[in-house]
């Protein structure tokens, strides 16, 4: 029943993702590159660690029910399994250095002893579908685990280790950038602040669309499936590669910032720079935590790589406006 138990661990991947994205407003953390304070420890633990455990059981009564006792036998390896997918799509996908391994240990180390424990203890036998009158005493224990539970969830994190740890990861991914496409983010671009945006938005837009997505995103493409190929999500509608992604993005990047400029400057309204990025971003994407997150990226990557542009808005306009004197002096041939 191997095969029948790693589809149960696709599932549950897919499963507890899906949850977890729609259980922020009870502090679920997600994986970030912008530094977040985990605001319940407990839940996040426990969610991941037990998640796995609650669905084999779930499921094996339901494989009882409809007399597929077969599947059940050995139905704690589709948590060994679910691990092991967790841990190759992270590392496939570039995320393994935001990752703190010591508490993804934690969540292996606590998940697949607890299954073995409920598989071999209750799920084996059918009974536990059944509590018995002894069950009811095990509702003091539970008031006990809530209170704890409680408790625990009241505890707040220390984030340095994170913040080096994504630090270090946004390091990684600007200097590799730098080297496959500096050189076209340079050319299209007029100031330091606007590569850095186009930097930002290009680590994100690799974050959520990692090179397994974009292989797969270019063989649904040729079936009319998709519309945004390349590492920075360009709509098109002819194949194109990583670099023309990055030419093409960075251009209506810049485009959208010239354009932001000269809709201040027609409304006479001082061009704040950080009004204008987010403005420029939001034409990018739309999506609110999108903005949010590139705002973030761009900001630690200031502070990182260029230092003397942090809140330089009297130079940018300065220079924006110089640029545009010059277009303007420049007779046509």
């Amino acid at each position: 029943m191997t095969e029948a138990h790693i589809f149960l661990a696709v599932v549950l991947f897919f499963l507890t993702n899906w949850i977890g994205q729609h259980s922020a407003h009870v502090g679920y953390m997600q994986l970030s590159v912008l530094v977040k304070i985990d605001e319940a420890p407990a839940f996040n633990f426990i969610y991941r660690a037990f998640s796995p455990v609650a669905f084999i059981t779930v499921v094996s009564a339901a494989l009882y029910g409809v007399g597929a006792d077969p599947v059940v036998k050995d139905i704690y390896l589709v948590v060994v399994y679910y691990f092991a997918l967790r841990i190759l799509f992270n590392v496939a996908t570039g995320k393994s250095r935001l990752l703190n391994w010591g508490v993804q240990f934690a969540y292996v180390a606590t998940s697949i002893p607890a299954a073995y424990y409920v598989y071999s203890n209750l799920i084996i036998y059918k009974q536990f579908l059944f509590p018995s009158p002894q069950d009811l005493g095990t509702a003091i224990w539970l008031a006990v685990a809530a209170y704890i539970y409680h408790t625990a969830n009241s505890i707040r994190t220390s984030g340095e280790r994170t913040k080096s740890r994504k630090r270090a990861y946004l390091d990684n991914r600007y200097q590799t950038y730098d080297r496959q496409y500096g050189e076209i983010i340079r050319e299209n671009s007029e100031t330091k602040q606007q590569q850095v945006l186009i930097m930002a938005v290009l680590i994100y837009e690799a974050f959520n669309r990692p090179r397994l997505y974009r292989l797969i995103e270019n063989f649904l493409f040729h079936l009319g499936l998709a519309k945004t190929l390349g590492i920075m999500q360009v709509t098109t509608n002819v194949p194109i590669s990583d670099e023309e992604s990055v030419r093409l993005g960075s251009r209506k990047l810049i485009n959208e910032h010239q354009a932001a400029l000269l809709s201040l400057e027609a409304k006479k309204e001082t061009p704040y720079s950080w009004a204008i990025r987010k403005e420029v971003i939001a034409c990018y994407n739309r999506d609110q935590s999108y903005v949010d997150e590139v705002i973030g990226i761009y900001e630690q990557l200031i502070e990182m790589f260029a230092p003397e542009e942090k809140d330089d808005v009297g130079a940018e306009c300065a220079r924006h406006q110089e640029s545009a004197k010059t277009s303007q002096e420049t007779p046509n041939n």
